[in-house]
C-alpha cells in the first residue's frame, strides 16, 4: 500500500525545517523578530521525518523477510541495503559537491571546520557539516538503516528482535546520559534522537495488527503537546542547561526532550494520517503529496540555494534595498523550485538508473510502493 498521507506528512516536514533556515543565510536578518520562533518550530521537521523513517522501515524490513524465502538471506540483505544506499548517497553527494563550488563564490562571515572529508561524505558520526548543514539528520538515517541491515543478516525472521534490542540498550543509556554525559563516538551511537525511529516503528505496528482508533481531538492535543515541547527546547534555556550542567549533558537531554516533546506527538500525528487514509476519511491534496515524493531534493538542496541567494544579495549590495520579507519569499520560492525540478530531473533518472545497474531494476521513489525505500 502507498500511503499518501504519509508523503504528505513528508512534505509538511519539509516546509517546517525550511521555515527554520530562512533567516540564518545573511547578518541582518538573523535578528528577525521571527527567527526565534521558526528555528524553535522547525526543528519539528525533523522529529517527524524521523517518525516517518520509522514507519516506513518497518515495512520495508517485513518485505525484506518475505523475500528470503525466494532469494535468501544474503540478497535480501543486500537489496535493503544497496535501496538505501541508493536512496541517500548519490543525490547527496551532487548536493555537496555543489555546496562546495557554491561556497567557492559566495562570501560567508562563518569559518569552516577542518572535518574528515571522508566522514562528512560517508555520513558516519554526526560531525559538524557546515558544507550541506541538513545532512546531520542522515548520519542517524545511515545509523539506523545500518543496525536494520545487521539485525536482518544476523537473526534473519528475527530481526526486529535485534531491532528492538538496540532500542532497549540506546533508552538505557539515555538515562544514564541524562546524568552522565557520552564521550565521542557513544554520544552519537547513545544518541536519543534515534528513539525517535522506534516510535515510527510502533505506529506501523498499530496499524499491522489493525488497531484503528483514533479520534480528532488527539491531534488537537498531539498539536499542543509539541507546540510545549517546542517552547522547552527554545535556545534560551538550552544555555542555561550548558551553563548549569555542561555542553554534553545539555545536548543529551536537549535530545531527549526531542522524543518525548516532539517524537511522541509526531507519532500520534502519524499515526492518526495513516488512519484516517485507511478508514477513507481524509487524504493529503495531491500538490502536497507530490511535494512529498520530492521532499528528500527539497530538504537536501534549500540550504545550498540559501546561501547561493545570500551570496548573491551580499556581492552585489541588495541586503538593504530588497525587503528582508521579499528577500525570505524570493529564497523560498527558490529553494523550492530548485528541489521540485531536482526531484524529476535529477533524483528519479539516478534511482532508475543506478537501480537498474546495482539491482536489477529501478527503485522506486515513493515510500512504499513495490520496490520502495525510505527517505
Amino acid at each position: 500500500m502507498t500511503y499518501r498521507n504519509i508523503q504528505g506528512m513528508r512534505a509538511i516536514a519539509a516546509l517546517i525545517v525550511i521555515s527554520a533556515h530562512i533567516f540564518q543565510n545573511i547578518t541582518p536578518m538573523r535578528t528577525h523578530w521571527a527567527k526565534t520562533f521558526l528555528s524553535v518550530v522547525g526543528g519539528a521537521g525533523v522529529d517527524i521525518f524521523f517518525v516517518i523513517s520509522g514507519f516506513i522501515i518497518y515495512h520495508v524490513m517485513q518485505r525484506s523477510i518475505a523475500s528470503m524465502d525466494t532469494v535468501g538471506k544474503g540478497r535480501a540483505v543486500y537489496v535493503f541495503a544497496m535501496r538505501r544506499f541508493i536512496r541517500i548517497y548519490p543525490l547527496y553527494w551532487i548536493v555537496f559537491g555543489t555546496s562546495c563550488l557554491v561556497m567557492m563564490w559566495a562570501p560567508t562571515t562563518d569559518t569552516l571546520p577542518r572535518e574528515s572529508l571522508f566522514q562528512l561524505l560517508a555520513l558516519v558520526d554526526n560531525l559538524p557539516n557546515f558544507y550541506v548543514s541538513v545532512a546531520w539528520t542522515l548520519t542517524f538515517e545511515v545509523y539506523f538503516y545500518a543496525v536494520v541491515a545487521l539485525s536482518l543478516l544476523l537473526l534473519a525472521r528475527r530481526a526486529m528482535v535485534g531491532v528492538s534490542i538496540w532500542f532497549a540498550i540506546v533508552g538505557a543509556a539515555t538515562l544514564v546520559g541524562l546524568w552522565f554525559p557520552w564521550s565521542k563516538p557513544l554520544d552519537f551511537v547513545f544518541a536519543p534522537l534515534v528513539l525517535e525511529f522506534s516510535l515510527g516503528i510502533a505506529v506501523a505496528m498499530l496499524v499491522d495488527r489493525g488497531i484503528q482508533r483514533f479520534h480528532g481531538a488527539l491531534l488537537v492535543g498531539a498539536f499542543i503537546w509539541m507546540a510545549i515541547g517546542s517552547l522547552l527546547l527554545m535556545p534560551s534555556l538550552f544555555a542555561l542547561n550548558v551553563d548549569h550542567w555542561g555542553r554534553l549533558v545539555a545536548i543529551n537531554r536537549s535530545f531527549a526532550l526531542h522524543v518525548v516533546g516532539r517524537g511522541i506527538p509526531a507519532a500520534i500525528f502519524i499515526y492518526g494520517m495513516v488512519v484516517l487514509e485507511i478508514r477513507r476519511q481524509w487524504i493529503m491534496p495531491r500538490v502536497l503529496q507530490y511535494m512529498g515524493n520530492a521532499s528528500f531534493s527539497i530538504y537536501l538542496w534549500h540550504v545550498i540555494v540559501f546561501n547561493a541567494v545570500a551570496g548573491i544579495f551580499i556581492r552585489f549590495g541588495w541586503v538593504d534595498i530588497v525587503s528582508w520579507t521579499g528577500l525570505n519569499a524570493l529564497m523560498v520560492a527558490i529553494g523550492l523550485g530548485i528541489g521540485l525540478l531536482s526531484y524529476p530531473f535529477l533524483e528519479e533518472p539516478l534511482l532508475r538508473h543506478l537501480g537498474q545497474r546495482l539491482l536489477g531494476r529501478s527503485v522506486s521513489s515513493h515510500s512504499l510502493e513495490p520496490d520502495g525505500y525510505a527517505r
